[in-house]
């Protein structure tokens, strides 16, 4: 009897041995640590954190912004989002560098182009004296300057040395009723250098004229009246004019009119 039962002791003790083991054998480790618990967090930082997170809201909505080309992953849809659709090429870069310069590279379209001696019809307004004129402009030659003529008339030839002088020769009728007594119809010139800078007017004041070139004054300035004049401008050092312009009324980057050699 007591055989019996040593033997179903025995049985007993090596059946709960084997189910000890089977529950902590390795395809039923504890879900508290190793490849359990790593395997269990790993699909949350996939589907959240890299795709929806890093590639959804950095690269597309982030720094790609209105970029059309965005690829997921954080570090091609991020670091290229902002490199193309970014700073680079929409920023301060290359669309900044090409708008720059005083000309902007080329000379302006006019809306007559006539060579020196030919006439052309303007429009000429004068807000501060409420003036709407119509003139027929008509620029006759550009010659050099000298800073020798301003020291002959005893002018102040202030901001000048170093610069190229230029005058202006021109015509001027007024075709319609409006006087322009108390306006300066020539102030809308615009003397353009190859690459499409302007030169700055350069007409001495409050002393004796350049006897070369005069500006006239227009009292008197009635319909069918014509003027003679002569405006000064300056470029710098090694510039020189190939084109003047009249200003359009509304529009300071385009010219109505526009004489060339």
């Amino acid at each position: 009897m007591r055989s019996y039962t040593t033997k179903l002791t025995v049985a007993a003790l090596a059946a709960a041995t084997a189910l000890s083991l089977a529950a902590c054998g390795p395809d039923n480790s504890d879900p508290s640590t190793g490849t359990g618990g790593a395997t269990g967090a790993a699909p949350a930082p996939t589907g959240g954190a890299t795709t929806g997170g890093a590639s959804g809201g950095a690269a597309t909505g982030g720094a790609a912004g209105g970029s059309t080309a965005a690829p997921s992953g954080a570090a091609t849809g991020g670091a290229t989002g902002a490199a193309t659709g970014g700073a680079a090429t929409g920023g301060a870069g290359t669309a900044g560098a090409a708008g720059g310069g005083a000309g902007g590279g080329k000379l302006p379209q006019a809306g007559t182009a006539v060579k020196f001696g030919q006439p052309a019809t303007v429009d000429f307004t004068d807000k501060t004296s409420n003036i709407n004129a119509k003139l027929e402009f008509t620029v006759t030659g550009v010659a050099p300057g000298s800073l020798k003529d301003f020291q002959d008339a005893k002018a102040n030839p202030a901001g000048l040395d170093g610069r190229a002088l230029y005058y202006v020769s021109w015509t001027m009728k007024n075709l319609g009723d409006t006087k322009l007594t108390f306006s300066a119809p020539d102030s809308k010139l615009k003397v353009y250098d190859a690459s499409g800078n302007t030169a700055s007017f350069a007409n001495p004041v409050g002393s004796t004229p350049i006897a070369k070139c005069t500006t006239p004054s227009f009292s008197g300035a009635t319909k069918g009246v014509e003027f003679k004049g002569c405006d000064i401008v300056s470029f710098p050092a090694g510039g020189s004019p190939v084109m003047i312009g009249y200003g359009d009324s509304t529009d300071i980057t385009k010219v109505q009119a526009a004489w060339t050699k």
